[in-house]
């Protein structure tokens, strides 16, 4: 049996949890201030007694410090015009049948889905037409 005597709760707890390490994310959140009062002042304290996770943090603190001041490489020209393209020339999904949206981008289901227009802000009328939910409006 182990002999207690003369050791307080707090050493017999800190020599329970000493195999125990801050998981990775637990540093990478410390590194970048992403802990929470309570997670931070537990991992503050696990530092203090254990070197092996002080040079864990060190070694994150350094590889942020590399990453932040790494220049970031220039997208090309001809990239960044394909993506600038995208609204005018990408296929857009048909309207699903029964729906459309109004002027004011209310989703409505139609009474009459032949009067639902093609792709998806295609038409001017989307939503419009005499019968929106079923009822008769304007007529």
């Amino acid at each position: 049996m182990t002999d207690l005597r003369g050791r307080s709760f707090s050493d017999l707890v800190a020599s329970l949890n000493a195999g125990q390490h801050l998981a990775v994310d637990a540093v990478v959140a410390f590194v970048d201030g992403e802990l929470g009062p309570v997670a931070r002042d537990r991992a503050t304290a696990h530092l203090a007694m254990c070197q092996s996770c002080a040079a864990e943090v060190a070694a994150q603190h350094q590889a942020r410090s590399v990453v932040r001041s790494a220049q970031c490489p220039p997208a090309p020209a001809d990239l960044l015009a394909a993506l600038r393209e995208i609204p005018q020339t990408a296929d857009l999904p048909t309207a699903p049948a029964g729906l459309a949206v109004t002027a004011e981008g209310t989703i409505v289901e139609l009474a009459d889905p032949s009067l639902a227009p093609g792709p998806l802000g295609a038409s001017p009328r989307w939503g419009a037409g005499p019968s929106v939910l079923g009822r008769w409006i304007g007529r």
